[in-house]
């Protein structure tokens, strides 16, 4: 039985013989009447809210665009002729200059951090940083490897085998054990030196070439020291484990005539390994197993821009060098 209140009296549905009150009750049911009916909007007016949320905003682009930045010149904080760059595991960003006889360091976003000089730069071909923030600059060249501690301060070379003709940056690289790998396409093999300057390992590169002069020029080691191998002719990217054995190998420059090009940037961070692609101009995204992830052209930026290189950063930026410029782009990587 429905029971309505109504002041301090209580009258039932039943009770009444007339669904219309008494004429002394007329304002008492009109009050109430008005009062439930205010309720119930409000109450369908609640639930409207609760029901119907606000739309999501859409997701960000897999890179997204945040910033950048560099400045010509060959005083400290500038860049002149940088020839190659490499990101340590804070995510700051070194560079060196040939032009300057600089190395640079500077954060992701452009702030210089710290700038020497060094007459023995002037030949400089690649660069990497380790753990430790030791930097390795190659000079590929006259066929060495030097080494500074994090301020700059020489501490000794590493010999390599000397590359006269090579005309693209010698992409090194350090594992978190202190291991340098460096590629010799000269002998097509990739060399493996440990923490102090001995070489320990070396085996040759490609497995099965897929033209004759196919040679390495860049490899990137993971902090368990698997290396991923690079070739700019053909775009093969191979994988390798610490002791030398392959592991797989895939085509990253394309799929077809129309798109097969060399590569021009490689890197390895987090899951995933990056290639850059000059025509179209593309970053390619696989996983570490060689699986194609996506594609794409970061917003067209990079269409003017000649031979650009890669770097991935721990605090997930995708960093892109124009040598000619030079300039620096920033972008925040979403996968």
């Amino acid at each position: 039985m429905l029971v309505v209140l109504f002041g301090g009296r209580n009258r039932t549905i039943s009770e009444s013989k007339s669904l219309r009150p008494a004429h002394a009750d007329q304002s008492i049911w009109r009050r109430g009447c008005v009062m439930i009916a205010l309720l119930v909007a409000a109450g369908a007016v609640s639930c409207a809210k609760r029901t119907d949320p606000a739309p999501k905003p859409p997701p960000p682009p897999p890179f997204e665009f945040l910033s950048a930045w560099g400045a010509k010149g060959t005083e400290p904080g500038k860049l002149d002729t940088p020839v190659a760059f490499a990101a340590d595991s804070m995510g700051r960003v070194f560079f060196a200059d040939p032009g300057s006889r600089f190395v640079h360091k500077f954060e992701s976003n452009g702030t210089p951090l710290l700038s020497f000089e060094d007459s023995r730069i002037t030949h400089a071909s690649g660069i990497a940083v380790d753990s430790g923030g030791a930097i390795y600059v190659a000079d590929a060249e006259r066929g060495n490897v030097l080494i500074f501690f994090p301020d700059g301060t020489f501490l000794r070379s590493i010999l390599i085998t000397p590359q006269r003709h090579l005309s693209t940056p010698l992409g090194i690289s350090v594992d978190d054990q202190g291991n340098l790998y460096v590629p010799d396409a000269a002998g097509s093999r990739i060399m493996k030196f440990d923490a102090h300057g001995r070489q320990v390992k070396s085996w040759k590169v490609p497995q099965n070439a897929a033209v004759t002069d196919e040679r390495p020029f860049a490899v990137a080691a993971t902090p368990d020291g698997t290396a991923f191998v690079a070739y700019p002719k053909t775009g093969r990217i191979e994988k390798y484990s610490s002791d030398g054995s392959w592991i797989t190998s895939w085509i990253a420059a394309g799929d077809d005539a129309a798109t097969n090009s060399a590569l021009t940037g490689f890197a390895v961070g987090g899951q995933y390994v990056f290639t850059f692609s000059p025509a179209p101009p593309r970053i390619r995204v696989w996983t570490l197993d060689g699986q194609h992830k996506l594609d794409d052209n970061l917003g067209g930026r990079l269409d003017s821009v000649a031979a650009p290189q890669i770097a991935v950063t721990s605090g997930s930026e995708l960093l892109v060098l124009d040598p000619a410029s030079p300039r620096v782009y920033r972008f925040r990587i979403h996968l």
